[in-house]
């Protein structure tokens, strides 16, 4: 059995045996969404969505997986960004503006395909964004030191892991959005790497903003399973187009860098690494 938890914020697809939509920072109570699930029922960490982001959904799976049914697999996508189940395309990336609640028949997301798939491959994971390093990307668009702290307590709480983060900071590979499919074992193996390094990092920063160093830190955890001789399938990611025209995020980008970086993802977008599908 496969079960991939759509993230939601706000309404988008409807759940059923394969999806499975959870209401993320629920117990803030900024949102009216009606979902299958919400992060805020068990043992949850949703009071601090506002940092964590999607990743209070991945806690709350991690904690409450018998309420998911215990499925074989699980993933974690995005109301807004769905693994595209086309092997073949090359893409890293690809933009649709389908109506809503068609974003799964755009991705051509099925429980018949990913079980194909996931007979050629150990897990699925983001096709990689080519950067001058994952380390310089991430200090380019945010505080580098939180990347640098992050990677001191990964050092010190998962020794195992410090040359792959080395290694996979230094390279050119960016696997972005804290989005996977893997078998119950690794996604289990996954919650005790990653939390315990996010929550230490917030206990030693204290006050923080959205915790960017989570999708450096599932970037890590991929690439020492890719080291440890596990096969991926990287597929590319569709987003939907329609969450956030250029107009909306010109206008919440605050101060000059942050203002230079909007203008630049769409020179990213018109050199073809984020392909439109019809």
């Amino acid at each position: 059995m496969i079960k991939l938890l759509v993230c939601c914020h706000r309404e988008g697809e409807k759940g059923d045996d394969l999806i499975v939509t959870v209401k993320a920072g629920a117990a803030l109570g900024v949102s009216d969404a009606i979902c299958d699930f919400s992060d805020d029922t068990g043992e949850n960490i949703s009071a601090a969505n506002a940092a964590y982001n999607e990743m209070t959904v991945a806690y709350w799976a991690w904690k409450n997986y018998a309420v998911l049914g215990d499925p074989d697999h699980i993933g974690l996508m995005h109301y807004r960004r769905y693994f595209y189940l086309d092997e073949s395309r090359k893409d890293a990336v690809l933009r649709t503006d389908a109506p809503k609640g068609l974003l799964r028949e755009k991705a051509l997301l099925s429980e018949e395909k990913l079980g194909d798939l996931l007979e050629r491959g150990d897990f699925v994971c983001p096709r990689p964004l080519m950067r001058r390093s994952v380390y310089k990307q991430y200090a380019l668009t945010q505080d580098r030191r939180d990347l640098d702290l992050a990677v001191e307590i990964l050092n010190r709480l998962s020794p195992e892991y410090a040359e792959t983060a080395r290694r996979y900071l230094a390279g050119k590979e960016c696997y972005f959005f804290n989005m996977f499919i893997f078998p119950r074992e690794i996604f289990m193996r996954y919650c005790a790497f990653i939390f315990p390094i996010l929550d230490e990092f917030v206990r030693e920063k204290g006050e923080t903003g959205r915790l960017f160093i989570s999708e450096r830190l599932t970037g890590v955890f991929i690439a020492k399973l890719i080291e440890e001789g596990l096969q991926p399938i990287c597929l590319p990611v569709l987003f939907d187009e329609k969450c956030g025209s250029f107009r909306q995020k010109w206008a919440k980008a605050k101060g000059l860098k942050a203002k230079a970086l909007t203008v630049a993802r769409v020179f990213v977008r018109r050199r073809g690494e984020w392909r439109r599908i019809q």
